[in-house]
């Protein structure tokens, strides 16, 4: 298995752990990535990636890289308006949909589809298929599994509200704690259950996570926000076997 790891320069929102506590916790995210399901395919990391909703403090890929290499080669920028990734992510790469069938598959006003479908074909995120018919590029697709990872030493409270926040568009997430009373670790791993998240605790996990059954159209904005985040910073990637 190969894990690649990406730093981005997006400012860090709240307090970041203590320094003393800092390389273990670091070293238990790490490692975290590392056993997350599916991790035998592969798994890409980015440090601090400004996701839909929050900061996550690693947000991890898992999946084959060659989803991801293939968006890289696609010439189309980041989907990062929520209203464009659902449109595009209701087409098919192959049948071609007018715009009444997108309206009709999403629900939504025909003027809605109208308004937003020619700065998507401009940019080369749907294509034409003749008079009012479109398809989006194969590679346009939900890339992998992400999994937001929070490390905090001892705030509970401040870690599970992130991490259910990440929770409406990763497809889970996982808390990585330093030590904790037998109350307090006990208050938080049913919050945790509850969400199905993961919960690593003074190096040891409690839970392991479970993926959330979030639309394809939230999956495809919240991929979009980790391309935009591994094309920004694509320079300067570090491996690690």
């Amino acid at each position: 298995m190969t894990m690649t790891l990406q730093d981005t320069n997006a400012p860090r929102a709240g307090h970041r752990f203590e320094p003393t506590h800092e390389l273990t916790l670091h070293d238990a995210a790490i490692s975290a990535c590392e056993v997350l399901p599916g991790a035998h395919r592969g798994v890409l990391i980015v440090r601090e990636m400004v996701g839909p909703i929050g900061i996550p403090d690693m947000t991890a890929l898992v999946g084959d890289p060659e989803n991801m290499e293939a968006r890289m080669l696609l010439d189309v920028p980041p989907i990062l308006n929520q209203v464009d990734a659902a449109i595009v992510a209701s087409m098919s790469d192959k049948k071609p949909r007018s715009t009444e069938m997108i309206s009709e598959a999403l629900k939504w006003p025909i003027g809605t589809i109208v308004r937003r479908l020619p700065n998507l074909v401009k940019i080369g995120a749907i294509n034409t298929r003749g008079e009012n018919r479109f398809v989006r590029p194969t590679s346009l697709h939900p890339t992998g599994r992400l999994y937001a990872i929070e490390a905090k030493v001892n705030d509970r409270v401040s870690a599970i509200h992130q991490a259910r926040s990440y929770g409406s568009w990763a497809d889970s997430y996982v808390l990585v704690m330093g030590q904790l009373g037998a109350r307090p670790l006990q208050v938080l791993l049913d919050d945790v259950n509850y969400d199905r998240g993961g919960l690593i605790v003074d190096g040891q996990w409690m839970r392991r996570p479970v993926i959330r059954q979030h639309s394809v159209a939230r999956r495809l904005w919240a991929s979009e926000h980790f391309f935009a985040a591994i094309a920004q910073n694509s320079h300067q990637p570090s491996v690690r076997p």
